[in-house]
């Protein structure tokens, strides 16, 4: 499934934010920032399910690219802060 453009969108205008989660993977993992966004925006959603908290509608799974061209699975939503922003819950290199 093709990534919503509402969440190409957002990543584009720079209008996400990360979880303490996905942070600390930045600090002790090999990808950085644009790696992870480059795997959002050019990535596919493997997975669209409910949002359990109720903060969101849905959650998506999206597994894409790096910059290297390594695959990167992350989990995030679209939530409603002063605005809409695309929320990174999680990610790490796809196995």
């Amino acid at each position: 499934m093709q990534i919503p453009q509402e969440i190409v969108r957002l990543i584009q205008q720079r209008r996400y934010l990360l979880s303490s989660k996905a942070r600390n993977q930045l600090h002790v993992g090999r990808f950085s920032t644009e790696d992870l966004l480059n795997s959002i925006i050019y990535g596919r959603v493997t997975k669209k399910e409910r949002d359990e908290t109720g903060k969101a509608r849905y959650k998506y799974t999206i597994i894409g690219p790096a910059l290297s061209g390594e695959q990167i699975y992350s989990c995030g939503k679209i939530v409603y802060l002063d605005r809409k922003t695309y929320f990174v819950i999680t990610f790490h290199e796809s196995r």
